[in-house]
């Protein structure tokens, strides 16, 4: 039972960061962040992403009966759906503000 959550755990956490990274390459996202000066953020967080990314890569499989290291992923994981979440409202507000602009997008 433990394999089976660990590989959920590091399932997820890939999952979730590469999901982040797609929506933030998304173009119309990509080019309204940088229009409203928060380009250098986005980019200290994907570079956080892909460096967690690493991290998950190399300690695959270890998670199984290290409670310490599977509650660390858990946590990450919690983190991670904060992140995509923020990325979700960012896109929001940005489709809100093309609406607003009568629909011209960026």
């Amino acid at each position: 039972m433990e394999e089976v959550e660990a590989g959920l755990l590091e399932g997820g956490i890939g999952w979730l960061a590469e999901t982040i990274l797609d929506n933030l390459d998304a173009d119309k996202l990509g080019e309204w962040i940088r229009q409203i000066g928060l380009a250098a953020d986005t980019e200290k967080l994907r570079a956080e992403i892909e460096r967690v990314d690493g991290v998950v890569a190399a300690v695959k499989g270890r998670a199984i009966g290290n409670r310490s290291l599977a509650r660390s992923l858990r946590r990450l994981r919690e983190l991670l759906y904060d992140a995509d979440d923020a990325i979700d409202e960012l896109d929001y507000h940005r489709l809100q503000h093309q609406v607003q602009r009568g629909g011209k997008a960026f």
